[in-house]
């Protein structure tokens, strides 16, 4: 089977981020897979999309899915709203990174591009995350990130995990996560 994307959301579900803030987290991503964007994008053409909550080790939160059209994105929606979080603890983004590119090994169908999301409010050892995003770059994966709640956050994403081809967002705090995340997995999705 072919889809347009394989996509793998990395969640931070590490210590730096309070129960209320990890809900505010998943309810941001199920939104974005309920909104009509995704419908409309995925009705056109499959995709696969996976999830992860990292801190510091990654753990799945909803197996590979193949999304064809709004009944499928909500139903997957529906299984985020649901996950587990786990054990909260540090931050391991290179980890967490490796694991999005182990389990692109296992997608459901030959995409035509796969992207690794990321979103977090901290920052990590950094030659790990290097690692990571030097593997990606020779594997074609595009490595994407939404910074959360500081520009310092943002510019450690940029500088070591982000790919060339890929892009970092910011969000103010975990309120305006949703607001990222409808445009960012939008075009992840949608983008060629």
């Amino acid at each position: 089977m072919i889809c347009a994307v394989a996509l793998v959301l990395l969640l931070d579900a590490s210590a730096s981020v309070g129960a209320a803030d990890w809900d505010l987290q998943l309810a941001g991503h199920a939104a974005a897979f309920e909104g009509e964007d995704v419908a409309r994008i995925t009705a056109r053409e499959p995709v696969a999309v996976t999830a992860f909550g990292f801190s510091e080790q990654a753990a799945p939160l909803v197996g590979w899915r193949v999304i064809q059209g709004g009944a499928d994105a909500r139903a997957f929606a529906a299984e985020l709203r649901g996950a587990d979080r786990g054990v909260p603890q540090g931050t391991d983004i290179g980890g967490a990174l490796f694991a999005g590119l182990r389990a692109l090994g296992a997608a459901p169908c030959a995409p035509d591009w796969a992207v690794l999301d990321l979103v977090t409010d901290g920052e990590a050892p950094a030659e790990p995350a290097r690692r990571a995003r030097a593997y990606a770059e020779v594997q074609g994966v595009r490595i994407n990130a939404i910074g959360v709640g500081s520009e310092s956050a943002v510019a450690w994403l940029r500088e070591n995990a982000v790919t060339p081809s890929g892009f970092v967002m910011a969000a103010s705090d975990w309120h305006d996560v949703a607001r990222a995340l409808r445009s960012k997995i939008t075009l992840e999705l949608a983008a060629r």
